[in-house]
């Protein structure tokens, strides 16, 4: 079965099986980097908003031999588990009085995001944008909705005082963590390796890296667009402070980033190549966030290209 015979027929089985009481529909929906996402919506004639199922996983079951009849279940208990939001609390996001302690920032590529730019307010930083979205978590429902253009007129508001909440909540809501990738290769090990983790082995392999060049990593708690940690006053200063050095930065992804000290411009092909290779191993194309490398200054306090393009972290 070809995809969109895949996604006409889940889309039919799905309407066949709820009948009258909900309309199904498919939908793309734009995401970071120019990807367009296939989903499934189901709405119930009462509902004014319904969530959206991602289908291209489901797909990939099917090809990998799981029936259809079980994806529509698994489908359709997804649904059953997220059909009912609080749409009265939804909607008063439209109000800047209820939404103001749930806007938070994010980093995306400027380059990759062009069209998408051009419905958000955003402000450039480098070859980035600093884009604004809500995020609600309540322990039961969890959301996240991009800021548009519309939504912040009518809120009155500019783009500094946009940003100024959005750097304040961030800091709150999705406050910065720091880890060695050591500790974290030494966790992941543990998990997966059970009976046959062998704690000497992979210490010596770890040591063998943070010899060579020790990587941190730069996330937020809840390891969600935590690459706009980079933008929180002080944190870069501080680890390189602590490191006695200059930052190399590798944007590993829009969550997450890489933190080294700089050695040398020696260093710095070989710390391109690992994001080159990371991204095209590793990161959905949705989820990366750059191509290269970037520098940190401790004596300017200023993130660099390597074209020697610079600008200033913001100050709280």
């Amino acid at each position: 079965m070809v995809y969109k015979t895949f996604l006409e027929t889940v889309a039919l089985r799905l309407q066949n099986l709820i009948g009258d009481q909900a309309a199904v529909s498919l939908k793309q929906i734009p995401k970071n980097n120019g990807v367009i996402l296939d989903s499934l919506c189901i709405c119930r004639p009462q509902d004014s908003i319904a969530p959206a199922i991602y289908l291209d996983s489901y797909f990939r079951q099917y090809q990998n031999g799981v029936p259809i009849d079980s994806i529509i279940a698994e489908i359709w208990a997804v649904y059953q588990e997220n059909s009912h939001p609080d749409e009265v609390r939804f909607r008063n996001f439209t109000s800047l009085s209820h939404a103001r302690d749930h806007i938070v920032y994010k980093l995306i590529s400027t380059a990759a995001n062009r069209t998408l730019l051009q419905s958000l307010p955003h402000i450039p930083f480098l070859d980035l944008s600093i884009v604004f979205y809500l995020m609600f978590d309540d322990g039961e429902t969890c959301f996240s909705s991009d800021i548009d253009e519309r939504q912040l007129a009518r809120w009155e508001m500019s783009i500094d005082e946009l940003f100024s909440l959005a750097l304040e909540n961030s800091l709150s809501m999705l406050p910065p963590t720091v880890r060695s990738l050591s500790d974290v290769i030494r966790g992941m090990a543990a998990a997966h390796l059970g009976d046959e983790y062998d704690a000497d082995l992979i210490a010596k392999l770890v040591s063998e890296q943070n010899v060579s060049h020790p990587l941190y990593i730069l996330t937020n708690t809840a390891e969600f667009h935590g690459a706009g940690c980079l933008l929180y006053p002080g944190q870069l200063k501080n680890f390189a402070d602590a490191a006695e050095s200059d930052l190399i930065v590798l944007p590993s992804s829009i969550h997450e980033v890489l933190l080294t000290p700089d050695r040398g411009s020696s260093r710095h092909s070989f710390f391109s190549n690992m994001v080159s290779q990371i991204n095209e191993d590793e990161v959905r194309r949705e989820e990366q966030l750059s191509d290269h490398i970037y520098l940190y200054s401790r004596e300017s306090g200023r993130l660099y290209t390597p074209s020697g393009e610079s600008a200033a972290i913001p100050s709280c």
